[in-house]
């Protein structure tokens, strides 16, 4: 929760987005929380201004176009847990190449 806290600070509004049960489960395995649950907490803090619930876990390049021209984003954040997918690769090359 604090690194939603945090990305708040760095701008008007936040956007979160939330990885489904299956694509958490085939990327990183059981996930602790169910979307459900984690909708319930996300949707419920002061800071969280929209939840989307589509979120992918690999971020595509097609899926950032999407942020920028629907949500107009400035920033992706994620917490500092490792986002690798199965093969080892990072989920978020796509937005650490578009800066």
């Amino acid at each position: 929760m604090v690194a939603l806290l945090q990305a708040k600070a760095l701008g008007d509004e936040l956007v979160a987005g939330l990885v489904s049960d299956e694509e958490i489960f085939a990327n990183k395995g059981p996930s602790i929380l169910s979307m459900e649950e984690r909708l319930t907490l996300v949707i419920e803090l002061k800071w969280v201004d929209e939840v989307i619930t589509d979120a992918p876990y690999a971020i595509t390049e097609e899926f950032l176009n999407h942020l920028f021209y629907e949500y107009n984003i400035d920033y992706v954040i994620h917490g500092d847990d490792p986002c690798l997918l199965p093969d080892g690769t990072d989920a978020y090359a796509a937005v650490k190449k578009a800066g």
